[in-house]
């Protein structure tokens, strides 16, 4: 139901609407810890997503982490480029990006995040996603050098949490403004507020991390590192104003947009893979 929630067009109070406000004000009235648990498994349990063919080129590592195994996947030779999905998407959805960015001399490796794909998991939040990119960097970095970083949707809100060094970083369709929108659309929905903050306030105390001091905002104003923004001015789920305003209020972000990719169809689009390359290009020295 969560995926309903964030994805669809809530503006109407509809049949829908009310289902969600019956079945949300019956949660609150349940015992506190049976309250948490039936409210995170509505709003905090994404579409995993079937992995049906995996390319010959992929290979398959599963990485152990205090919050469950991540399942990785890893292509080409080279220094390597982070991938990193958004909620309720997958690895595969990365594939074809992957294959490009690996014939251009670099290693890819994408992971499922907690909650996805082939990860372990049946919930996914912010906080897991930042956890999961730091584990995932952590082991990487232990034997290769990360050259870059490629996000999409609320990945990159991860990264700018996360991030200890500044890597070049490509987001693709980043949701910037993302705790306003998520407030907005699981209320919009027929959630009930108490509910929502019931289930925030358990987050921020299981995981260490405070709501408030995550806005990817406040993070991508203080980055160091070029940021490459590409989205869609079409995107329904995450508007392209607020990456429009990041772009014109800093000097290290540029952005490409294109029109009718979406939210999903831009992360194969040649589009994108041209401001990959326009990114490490800006990253690297100019030759004397």
């Amino acid at each position: 139901m969560s995926s309903k929630i964030y994805f669809m067009n809530n503006d109407s109070k509809g049949l829908s609407w009310w289902l969600t406000r019956l079945v949300t004000s019956s949660i609150l009235l349940l015992p506190e810890s049976q309250r948490i648990k039936s409210g995170k498994r509505l709003l905090l349990k994404p579409v995993r997503r079937p992995v049906n063919v995996i390319p010959d080129a992929i290979k398959q590592e599963s990485l152990a982490t205090p919050e469950g195994n991540v399942m990785l996947y890893k292509t080409g030779k080279g220094p390597v480029i982070i991938l990193s999905h958004g909620w309720s998407g997958a690895a595969s959805q990365l594939f074809g990006l992957m294959k490009e960015i690996s014939v251009m001399g670099y290693q890819a490796v994408a992971y499922d995040q907690l909650g996805h794909g082939q990860s372990d998991g049946n919930i996914a939040n912010l906080f897991l996603f930042m956890k999961a990119l730091r584990h995932v960097l952590d082991h990487v970095e232990e034997r290769n050098e990360v050259e870059a970083i490629v996000t999409h949707s609320m990945g990159g809100d991860a990264a700018l949490n996360i991030l200890r060094r500044h890597y070049p970083l490509l987001m693709i369709a980043p949701s910037l403004d993302f705790i306003n929108l998520l407030n907005q659309k699981i209320i919009a929905s027929g959630v009930r507020q108490k509910l929502l903050t019931t289930i925030l306030n358990d987050l921020e105390r299981q995981h260490g991390f405070k709501i408030v001091e995550s806005d990817p905002r406040d993070h991508l104003a203080n980055y160091q590192g070029p940021v490459h923004i590409i989205h869609d001015k079409l995107d329904q789920f995450a508007p392209i104003n607020n990456s429009e305003k990041a772009a014109n209020a800093h000097s290290h972000v540029t952005l490409t947009s294109t029109h009718g990719l979406g939210h999903g169809r831009i992360i194969s689009a040649s589009e994108t893979l041209v401001a990959f390359q326009s990114l490490i290009k800006s990253s690297k020295p100019s030759p004397d």
